[in-house]
């Protein structure tokens, strides 16, 4: 029974789709912009933004082609999360203090799988 009720879920798990581990950026606001400027994901991604100030002039970071909208104020972290979904460069900004950078999206290529060898599919030591 305990067999029947492992394979169960066993079964359940190898059906279940693959989840995308969540990417975690940090991004810092300082006088001379965002640091990093330029940040690279993959596609299909889930990206989950940390950003703060180093300045005490109001600042913030905005995804608009993602609907990211953040606050980034001096000694607070604010956070976010989107998922990218196709290939590409997406800006972020600050329209107060006209800082801007950009997200580059890459488009993930999957590996072609072939099989190793060809020829017999029993395998047999080599005396015989």
């Amino acid at each position: 029974m305990k067999l029947f009720i492992f394979l169960m879920s066993f079964s359940q798990l190898a059906l279940a789709e693959p989840q995308m581990p969540t990417r975690e950026l940090a991004i810092i606001v300082t006088k001379e912009g965002y640091y990093p400027k330029s940040i690279s994901v993959f596609e299909g991604e889930k990206v989950k933004f940390f950003v703060t100030s180093t300045v005490e002039e109001p600042n913030c970071l905005i995804v608009e082609s993602h609907k990211v909208f953040m606050a980034a104020n001096k000694g607070k972290v604010t956070e976010a999360e989107t998922v990218f979904d196709k290939a590409g460069e997406f800006a972020f900004y600050c329209p107060s203090s006209k800082n801007d950078g950009k997200v580059v999206v890459i488009k993930k290529q999957m590996p072609k799988r072939e099989t190793a060898s060809e020829g017999p599919s029993v395998w047999m030591p080599k005396e015989y």
